[in-house]
């Protein structure tokens, strides 16, 4: 076998995963973004409350595309994965949040651009852990 086809072997799932991940980071965000914006400014609802609501159903969303698409080569056992996913989400996410936080009440970023800047570091750090935690072959 030659080099290119051992390295598309090895790195060929991996950029489709990624891919497939990133897609669905899309619809995650759209899904977190409505939610929250909408919350926040057309119910008055605190950026940290309409935060929380949109990431707890794009959580939802992205568990359910990601065990079944994204890295659906891996069967394990779902409440398995489910509960490392809720981990890396958990922990994410709180880091997210403070972030999010410093900008706003320290930096005195836009609300709506510091939830965009807290999306990006999100998804990069999310993939990364579920890619090697959460759902390892």
């Amino acid at each position: 076998m030659n080099s290119f086809a051992v390295l598309k072997d090895k790195f060929g799932n991996v950029i489709s995963q990624m891919i497939k991940y990133g897609l669905v980071g899309v619809i995650n965000t759209l899904i977190t973004m409505i939610i929250l914006f909408v919350l926040q400014n057309a119910f008055g609802v605190s950026y940290k409350l309409a935060n929380g609501a949109g990431y707890v159903c794009g959580f939802i969303n992205s568990f359910i595309l990601n065990k079944l698409w994204t890295f659906k080569g891996n069967q394990k056992s779902t409440l398995s994965q489910f509960i490392r996913f809720a981990l890396v989400f958990a922990g994410c996410y709180a880091v997210q949040l403070g972030l999010v936080i410093l900008l706003v009440e320290k930096i005195h970023i836009d609300k709506n651009i510091s939830q965009l800047m807290g999306m990006v570091f999100y998804t990069l750090v999310s993939f990364l852990l579920n890619k090697m935690f959460t759902f390892k072959d």
